[in-house]
């Protein structure tokens, strides 16, 4: 009997966490991006007005990148004073990910948002124009999200340099509870 109670409570908290990401919406209130010009010449980054949930990204790289790597980093305010505090700093060598040899598990939920376009992760990156169109973050943020603001800062790197930097501040809400706050 216990067995079955334990398996009951197994579902039942795996059916409420995937039901209660399903309910939370994402927007987007900034969007921005540097790039080094060594290695960019153009780049855009925007939020889709039709949809505050998407971003979208273009970079024109002008030289090949042998090697580079991926910071990301959560952060989310921090109750009562409310300055962003880090509650993830992942450092992934794009290579070894793109081989499937390394990666950290939360970095997965963020290269799932980027669909199809995560092929364009590749090692040696050869230079070109890179588009990551209409990115849906928000479907891949694991389920422990509450509704809050948080800031994510993405940075590409090589062992020398920065090559592009973004960072993104935004909020989860439940739609059923409030109305989004219009940005």
């Amino acid at each position: 009997m216990a067995q079955f109670q334990l398996i009951f409570l197994l579902i039942f908290m795996a059916s409420h966490s995937e039901s209660a990401q399903a309910r939370l919406k994402l927007m987007w209130k900034t969007f921005s991006c540097v790039s080094n010009p060594d290695y960019i010449s153009s780049f855009k980054c925007f939020i889709l007005e039709t949809d505050k949930s998407l971003i979208t990204t273009e970079v024109m790289y002008i030289k090949d990148i042998a090697k580079y790597n991926a910071t990301f980093k959560l952060l989310m305010p921090r109750r009562p004073s409310k300055p962003f505090q880090k509650v993830i700093d992942v450092n992934v060598d794009i290579c070894e990910f793109a081989r499937g040899n390394s990666g950290h598990r939360f970095m997965t939920f963020v290269l799932k948002a980027f669909g199809k376009q995560v092929s364009q992760l590749k090692c040696p990156h050869p230079k070109g124009l890179y588009s990551y169109p209409k990115i849906n973050i928000g479907e891949s943020l694991p389920a422990f999200m509450p509704e809050n603001d948080f800031k994510i800062e993405m940075n590409f790197l090589t062992p020398e340099t920065h090559v592009f930097n973004t960072s993104l501040t935004g909020f989860l809400y439940d739609p059923l509870k409030k109305k989004a706050k219009i940005v």
